[in-house]
C-alpha cells in the first residue's frame, strides 16, 4: 500500500491515497513524545497538579488526506466523534454541513486505531478535504497524560468531552453524528447568549429520580450539592467556597427536580473564554467519573465543569421538544403528546421560532435500536418514516397530562401534554437528501454524496 507522507511542521500524517493508519517510527514517536512532556512540565503550576495543561500543540495522531487544503482556518472547528459503526452517518452529516453552507475545518476523534478501519478513513478522508481524523487516545497515552486502561474508558459517549479538552481548534461545535440540521449550526455563534460567554448548552427533558448527579450522598444531600461543596477549586487555579452560580439556583438540577440536565447532541464553546472549566472538565473525566455515576454518559459533564470553574455558561432559554414518531401514530392516538426524537429551536428570545436541529438516529437508520434490539424496542423509537410536526418552542417544565383519552404507558421519550405544530416545509426535503447521504455511504456509493439534491418542499 502506499506510504504515509509525514507531516513535519504539523506532527500529523497526510495518507498519500489508500489512508492506512500513520506507521511513525517509534524512536521518532518517543523523541517527540519526551519534547511535549518536557513542554508540559515547564508549563504546569501549583494551582494545577490535577490536571495537565490544555493541548497547545498538533497531535502525534493526526491524520490527513494528500489532498488536505492547509489554506482552512483552524481558529474554528466542527467536532465529532466516530468508531466504525456510526462512520456513514457521521459521514452524511459533514456531507450535509457542507450543503448548508459550512466550510470549516471538521475533526473526527476516535479512540485507539482499531475504531476507525482503514477503509473508514479512506472513505472519510476522501470524501472531504477539510477533514482530519484525531487518535485522540494514543495521542495522550503516548505523552503520558493518560495510562492505556484508563484511556480505553473512552470508546464511549466520554470521548465526546475528551475531544473538546483536546482539540487545538479554539472555538468549537461539537456534534452527535445523527444531528439533523435545518441551517448551519455555525449561526449558534452569533447569539447573544454565545457572544457574552462562549457556550451554548441546551436542556434533557424534565427527568426525576434521585440517580446521577441527583442521587445522594452519605448526608442524604444530592451529589450536585455534595461536589460544589467539597471540590477542591485551588487544584484548578480557582477561589475556593460553595459558590453555586445564579443560573443553577434556578434550575430544576439544583431543585433536586431532575436527574437530567443537558442535551449533548450540540455543545458549543469558546475555549479561549472558558477560564479553568477545561482542567474542571479532565477532572471530571478522567478522575470523578470512576468514583461518582454523575451523568448518564457525558453529557453533564460540559456545564458542570464550567459550575466547578465558576464561569459563566449559556443554556437555551427553551426547553427541549421531540418530533413525532409517524411509527408510534402519536398524532392518531395522543396528539398533544410526542414520542419522537429530541429537537430544539434556535436559542435566542423572539417572538418568531425557528426550528433548528434534531437528535435522531431513527430519521436515518431502518434499525436505529441494532437488530439485536429491534424486536423488543417500544415502536416511538423505531424508524420514523415520515414525521410533520414538533411539540412548539416553550419554557423548560415536566411532563403534563394528555387531554386526549389515551391511557396505555409512556415511554421517557415523550413530551405529555405540550403540544404539536406543523415541522417547516422544507424539513422533509431536507430529510431525504439527508437519507440520500447516509444511504450512499453505507452502500458505498459516494458518488450519491456528491450533489446537494436541491429538493423542492
Amino acid at each position: 500500500m502506499p506510504a504515509i507522507q509525514k507531516d513535519l511542521e504539523s506532527g500529523g500524517a497526510r495518507l498519500m491515497s489508500s489512508l492506512k493508519p500513520s506507521e511513525v517510527d517509534p524512536s521518532l514517536r518517543r523523541r517527540a513524545g519526551l519534547l511535549l512532556l518536557l513542554c508540559v512540565g515547564a508549563m504546569v503550576s501549583a494551582a494545577s497538579v490535577l490536571t495537565p495543561p490544555l493541548t497547545a500543540h498538533p497531535p502525534l495522531f493526526r491524520v490527513r488526506s494528500a489532498n488536505f487544503d492547509r489554506s482552512v482556518a483552524r481558529n474554528k472547528a466542527v467536532v465529532m466523534c466516530m468508531h466504525d459503526g456510526v462512520v456513514p452517518m457521521g459521514l452524511s452529516l459533514v456531507r450535509e454541513l457542507r450543503c448548508l453552507g459550512n466550510h470549516e475545518l471538521v475533526q473526527v476523534y476516535h479512540c485507539f486505531q482499531d475504531e476507525l478501519s482503514a477503509k473508514s478513513r479512506e472513505m472519510l478522508l476522501e470524501a472531504d478535504p477539510r477533514l482530519e481524523i484525531v487518535d485522540v487516545c494514543s495521542d495522550l497515552f503516548e505523552t503520558g497524560a493518560l495510562d492505556e486502561e484508563t484511556a480505553r474508558h473512552f470508546r464511549s459517549w466520554w470521548i465526546k468531552p475528551l475531544a473538546l479538552y483536546h482539540t487545538d481548534a479554539r472555538e468549537v461545535i461539537l456534534l452527535d453524528v445523527d444531528d439533523l440540521f435545518m441551517r448551519d449550526p455555525a449561526v449558534l455563534r452569533t447569539t447573544d447568549g454565545y457572544k457574552q460567554t462562549g457556550t451554548t448548552f441546551f436542556y434533557d427533558r424534565v427527568i426525576a429520580g434521585q440517580e446521577f448527579f441527583n442521587h445522594r450522598m452519605d448526608n442524604n444531600i444530592s451529589y450536585l450539592k455534595h461536589v460544589l461543596h467539597n471540590f477542591d477549586y485551588a487544584s484548578i487555579g480557582v477561589r475556593e467556597g460553595y459558590e453555586p452560580s445564579e443560573h443553577l439556583k434556578q434550575s430544576y438540577a439544583y431543585r433536586d427536580e431532575t436527574a437530567h440536565e443537558q442535551d449533548s447532541s450540540v455543545v458549543v464553546v469558546d475555549k479561549s473564554r472558558s477560564g479553568q472549566a477545561m482542567q474542571a472538565l479532565w477532572w471530571l473525566i478522567t478522575k470523578e467519573r470512576f468514583k461518582e455515576s454523575f451523568s448518564y454518559g457525558d453529557k453533564e459533564a460540559f456545564w458542570l465543569a464550567f459550575e466547578l470553574a465558576k464561569q459563566e455558561y449559556f443554556f437555551s432559554p427553551w426547553g427541549v421538544s421531540v418530533i413525532d414518531s409517524s411509527t408510534n401514530d402519536d398524532l392518531l392516538t395522543h396528539n398533544d403528546s410526542l414520542c419522537g426524537s429530541i429537537a430544539h429551536f434556535m436559542p435566542v428570545e423572539d417572538q418568531n421560532p425557528e426550528f433548528l436541529y434534531v437528535n435522531g438516529k431513527a430519521l436515518l437508520d431502518p434499525f436505529a435500536e441494532g437488530l439485536t434490539s429491534h424486536h423488543t424496542a417500544t415502536t416511538n423509537v423505531l424508524y420514523n418514516t415520515n414525521p410533520t410536526h414538533i411539540s412548539p418552542r416553550q419554557k423548560r417544565a415536566p411532563n403534563g397530562e394528555t387531554k386526549t383519552d389515551f391511557q396505555d404507558g409512556w415511554p421517557n421519550e415523550c413530551l405529555r401534554g405540550f403540544g404539536a405544530t406543523p415541522l417547516p416545509e422544507n424539513f422533509a426535503p431536507q430529510l431525504l437528501r439527508r437519507r440520500m447521504f447516509y444511504m450512499g455511504a453505507r452502500m458505498g456509493v459516494p458518488s450519491a454524496l456528491q450533489a446537494c439534491y436541491p429538493f423542492n418542499g
